[in-house]
């Protein structure tokens, strides 16, 4: 009885061994999460696709190409980076440098790029890359305000297209009382931040912003299916704005300039009521205006109204080129939202424009103004305002080009997933398991040592 005892006392420890084993192996597939890191997305991971082009370049042919985004983190900041870096490759001799900058927010931008950066990489890359655009901080940068730029650094030879530099542009999850970017607006970056107890939003409202009104994030309207179409007087007339809401930005797509090199596809823009009739809307009141210079080839042109273009009412927005540098826009989607219509010299049109937009909520305005506002600028200031456009194929049948221009445009690749981790938050292996097999050995060899007793005493 005793030994039937005893053997059934080493089958169950075998037994419950093996159970803690096999938990143990299983558990160990999985990595260990590191949860004192948040990583902040304010972009949307779905249909990231390349459209910040950074090629720019002055006389010389040296890159001034380059972009910003504005933030402030409600967390100390471990990284920042971003999910993809479209790039040349070998093949073609397009490879091209990037560099990264991180700097704390000193009071405005101009005195903020003349600091010190608390990052600054130079990267080269030889293709397209998402290992290379992560950064470690040497050391937890506090919470606060922040800018995170990105530049070109490989210029051109002359005579030649040159290397670029192409940044991924997705839905933003905020507006611009959140983020401010830079003249060649939004692209997809993140922050990992030291995870904070109580923090539900790593981003917070930029310094000196009021929340009187609350910016939605920029959403696609039309998406972007055709060729390039040139623009001489470009109407686009609006679906009438929601009750207690605002149309805050509307955004060509990727917006060519062809042939350009020498940075002078400007435009003006002009807004009036729509009344149902073209020539009759364009003789109303002015309600908006605004110009934009220096528009780089495939960069988004983005018009900003702020809280001009008020609910009730559907509007005309006149964008007209003002000098000889040509300018226009993707073709878009052949069936787009009801209240769109699109005009070229006075004349509808059956084709729609790859085209974004974003409302706010802005509650009661109070009486409508009765004389034209007045405009502030419509773009974020760069240190090295861009003086040339690269180079994009002429359009076979101008001013109504069908041809897409011959900037390489390289192939959209998937965002990341969010789960990566930077090698400074590598998991470690747990000495629980080792302890656990140790005592269940041990228990083994003291269970085989009572059976040996037992069987001695019953042959005496």
């Amino acid at each position: 009885m005793k030994k039937l005892t005893a053997v059934l006392l080493v089958l169950t420890m075998i037994i419950s061994m093996l159970g803690i084993a096999s938990f143990a192996a299983e558990s160990s597939e999985e990595p260990a999460a590191d949860d004192t890191t948040f990583r902040a997305l304010p972009y949307d991971e779905n249909g990231i696709e390349p459209s910040i082009w950074l090629n720019v370049f002055d006389d010389e042919g040296a890159a001034i190409g380059t972009d910003y985004v504005i933030f402030n983190s409600a967390a100390p900041i471990k990284a920042v980076g971003l999910p993809v870096v479209y790039s040349g490759t070998s093949e073609n001799t397009r490879d091209s440098e990037a560099k990264f900058e991180l700097f704390k927010w000193d009071t405005d931008i101009e005195k903020t790029l003349s600091s010190t950066p608390v990052l600054n990489e130079t990267v080269y890359f030889d293709g397209d890359h998402r290992d290379l655009s992560h950064f470690v901080l040497s050391e937890v940068q506090p919470a606060g305000q922040y800018l995170f730029r990105v530049s070109q650094v490989s210029g051109r030879e002359e005579g030649e297209d040159g290397p670029y530099i192409v940044l991924a542009i997705s839905a933003m999850r905020y507006g611009d009382n959140r983020l401010e970017f830079g003249a060649k607006g939004p692209f997809a970056f993140y922050i990992d931040c030291e995870k904070t107890e109580g923090v539900n939003d790593y981003f917070k409202l930029l310094e000196g912003k009021e929340n009187e009104i609350d910016i939605q994030p920029e959403k696609t309207v039309i998406a972007r299916e055709g060729g390039a179409h040139e623009i001489f007087e470009y109407g686009i007339v609006t679906p009438v704005v929601p009750d207690g809401q605002v149309l805050y930005t509307l955004t060509l797509t990727a917006a060519p300039t062809w042939t350009n090199t020498n940075g002078d596809s400007d435009v003006t823009y002009e807004v009036y009521k729509w009344t149902g009739d073209y020539d009759e809307s364009i003789e109303g009141r002015l309600i908006d205006s605004g110009e934009i210079l220096d528009h780089a080839d495939n960069s988004n042109l983005t018009l900003k109204f702020g809280t001009n273009l008020r609910y009730g009412y559907s509007y005309l927005v006149l964008i007209l080129r003002s000098n000889d540098g040509k300018i226009g826009y993707w073709e878009g989607s052949p069936e787009w939202p009801e209240g769109w219509m699109f005009f070229e010299g006075g004349s509808e049109l059956d084709i729609s424009p790859a085209l974004r937009v974003s409302y706010a909520i802005s509650g009661d305005l109070g009486p409508e103004p009765t004389d034209p506002p007045t405009k502030e600028p419509t773009e974020v200031p760069v240190t090295n305002p861009p003086t040339e456009a690269p180079a994009t194929k002429e359009p076979t049948d101008a001013p109504a080009a069908t041809e897409v221009p011959a900037t390489d445009a390289p192939v959209a690749t998937d965002a990341p997933e969010i789960t990566e981790k930077s090698s400074s938050t590598e998991s470690k292996k747990s000495p629980v398991l080792p302890i656990i097999l140790g005592i269940c050995g041990a228990i083994v060899v003291a269970s085989v040592i009572v059976i040996i007793v037992v069987s001695k005493s019953k042959k005496k």
